[in-house]
Formats: C-alpha cells, sequence, structure tokens
C-alpha cells in the first residue's frame, strides 16, 4: 500500500518518497545536471530563481523568433538584461568573498563574456582569483 501512487482530489498523480527519491538519483546521472550542498537560507532562494530561470530560458529559445514568440530584437535585449545581472551577481560573491577572505574565482565563462564585452582581451589572466 505505501508504495502505491496516491491519487488527490484532482486526480493527479503523488509520488511516494521512494519514487521521488529514485527521480532524484536518475536526475543526478543526467547530462548537464548539478549537485549542490546549500548552506544558507539566501543561497536556498537563489537556487530556486536560478531552476526557474533555466525553465523559463528554455521556453524562451524554443519561442524566440517564433510567430506570437519572442522577437529577435527583444530577445536580445532580454539577453543583455540577463548578462548583465549575472555580472552584478559575479560582483557581488567578489566583494562578500574579499570581505571574508573567501577566494572566489570568476567562471571562465563569465571573464569571457566580461572580455567581448569590454572589448578588452587582456582584462583578467587566466586562473586570476578575485577577492
Amino acid at each position: 500500500m505505501e508504495n502505491e501512487i496516491k491519487e488527490t482530489s484532482k486526480d493527479k498523480k503523488r509520488f511516494t518518497k521512494e519514487e521521488i527519491m529514485e527521480r532524484k538519483i536518475s536526475m543526478v546521472k543526467e547530462r548537464g545536471s548539478r549537485v549542490m550542498k546549500i548552506n544558507s537560507p539566501m543561497g536556498s532562494i537563489i537556487f530556486n530563481v536560478l531552476r526557474q530561470f533555466d525553465q523559463a530560458y528554455a521556453h524562451f529559445k524554443g519561442q524566440l523568433g517564433e510567430p506570437g514568440g519572442v522577437s529577435h530584437e527583444e530577445g536580445a535585449a532580454l539577453m543583455e538584461d540577463v548578462r548583465k545581472n549575472t555580472m552584478a551577481f559575479s560582483e557581488l560573491t567578489a566583494r562578500l568573498s574579499k570581505k571574508v577572505k573567501f577566494k572566489y574565482y570568476m567562471p571562465q565563462e563569465l571573464k569571457e563574456q566580461q572580455q567581448a564585452t569590454s572589448g578588452k582581451k587582456d582584462a583578467l589572466p587566466d586562473g586570476e582569483i578575485i577577492g
């Protein structure tokens, strides 16, 4: 009885704890998945926002340039906002890290984006630590 799927009033399937655990384990094995231990309440909030952003981005890509979807111009503007906000979050993380003497390594992809938008090819040497 405990392993059976429970029905709700709207006939939606509710998974047992064991089934949820099995799904989580199989998701970890998927390409592109990440496992992360979250140590703070704010980190948990940021992670939840990130998860939803990633889902919205998948829908965005599917609607980009489609009739009734997102125009290329609007899409480019949205992605520029995403890039700026990602850079701002990285800079905030660098400041926090410096304050508590924690070594923050800016992701390589973010360094490359920063260099491409600023036009400075030698702005950040490989392996430079921020903070």
